[in-house]
């Protein structure tokens, strides 16, 4: 390539560089150390090694100096296949994986991750995202938080919520690592019944070594009934007197709390239609159509601005969601401006207050985030309209995104 003054030029010739690199792989030229792996004799070439794994580097090149041993016994937990698969990776830049075969995969995982091999690492654990499935996402999360791979776990934990009734029924539950198991059921969305999952981590419980009770803490069982407490969780003496007797004061306690069930969480999705089972269950004018999407001025909702009633706007869900970022449009057919705020309830009892803007002059579209929090109803309430201050509080939700 010329540069701009066009007194040089730069010839790239990194095809046959990788060529000749990876014609050495397992070749006896040029091979200065043997490498042992289960029985096996390997040859090698030190500098190779050295130059593309710090492991490799250690262990050749201890202190920086050249270790004399001709033939190393490598003790790596991992089969021979497998360390022949990184060995070439490292030899030609490139490696194989089998979409059908997920062992090998996460064999490989764990071997680069015992030489040191980052980029190899991230890029398998990546691959495998692409083969998760509730019959296999127990062994991926086992390897990802073995090793701290954070995007893969991240990636399970994603699959777990969206198919948490299936990965709880199936046989490889029992296989997660107390861990793993903690991990996924501790987080608000994975999304099952709280007495299922006592169920399943019961039977996890028969087969593996639940340390210091840590995975039966992390089921709710306030948020099960007294009857399912009795009936279920005391027989299964997995759980202490004391502790039972707590729970069944939590769920006859009448003090309020933020939210009793765990919710989906979808990324990105509009969850005010009716594909999520979304209704109008208070307000006036058009409630049928307050959630088709447009911004149809003319189709909007309203109710009486009453201080000493909660009166409002209200929709509910099929279920629970995790939501943090509410999008409607007030009615804006002539200059005028409203107060409002919003609040989140999981069971119309108890109400959690998002957004509120009573003492704002808000006009039209409104774009409002706020902290994460699980709701199955959410309730706009109108507290002053300048044009009919005691009127009426006028919102498009036709126009809503939630």
């Amino acid at each position: 390539m010329v540069n701009p003054e066009g007194n040089s030029i730069t010839i790239h010739d990194t095809i046959k560089l990788v060529k000749d690199i990876s014609s050495l792989f397992l070749s006896e030229t040029f091979s200065d150390v043997i490498l042992i792996v289960d029985n096996e004799r390997i040859f090698a070439h030190k500098v190779i090694l050295a130059a593309r794994s710090s492991y490799f580097e250690g262990l050749l090149y201890d202190g920086g100096n050249e270790i004399d041993q001709s033939e190393l016994a490598i003790s790596l937990d991992a089969p021979p296949d497998t360390f022949r698969s990184v060995l070439k990776f490292l030899y030609t830049g490139s490696i194989t994986i089998s979409p059908s075969d997920l062992d090998p995969s996460l064999d490989l995982i764990s071997l680069a991750h015992q030489c040191s091999l980052t980029d190899l690492e991230y890029a398998v654990g990546n691959k495998i995202k692409s083969l998760l499935s509730h019959k296999n996402i127990c062994s991926i999360l086992n390897t990802a938080n073995l090793y701290d791979l954070v995007e893969l776990r991240d990636a399970c934990h994603s699959f777990a919520d969206e198919h948490a009734t299936e990965i709880i029924d199936n046989d490889c539950f029992e296989s997660l690592s107390q861990k793993s198991l903690i991990k996924m059921v501790e987080r608000d969305t994975f999304f099952a019944p709280e007495l299922e999952i006592f169920k399943s981590v019961a039977r996890w419980c028969q087969k593996n070594n639940d340390v210091a009770g840590l995975v039966v803490s992390c089921v709710r069982l306030s948020w099960l009934s007294v009857v399912e407490i009795v009936s279920i969780v005391w027989p299964s003496k997995l759980v202490d007197c004391e502790n039972l007797l707590q729970a069944i004061t939590e769920v006859v306690d009448v003090k309020p709390r933020e939210y009793n069930c765990r919710a989906k969480l979808l990324s990105g999705v509009n969850l005010a239609t009716s594909e999520h089972k979304a209704v109008v269950i208070t307000g006036r004018r058009n409630i049928t159509e307050l959630l088709a999407g447009n911004r149809n001025i003319g189709s909007h909702a309203d109710h009486d601005i009453n201080p000493s009633e909660k009166n409002g706007i209200t929709i509910k869900f099929g279920h629970a969601f995790v939501i943090n970022h509410i999008h409607m449009m007030l009615w804006d057919g002539e200059v005028r401006f409203y107060q409002y705020y919003i609040e989140v309830s999981t069971d119309q009892k108890n109400w959690k207050k998002v957004i509120d803007y009573r003492q704002y002059a808000c006009r039209s579209v409104q774009n409002l985030y706020f902290e994460k929090v699980i709701a199955q109803y959410i309730r706009v309430v109108g507290t002053h309209n300048s044009k009919h201050p005691v009127k009426s509080f006028c919102g498009d939700e036709n126009y809503s995104k939630i």
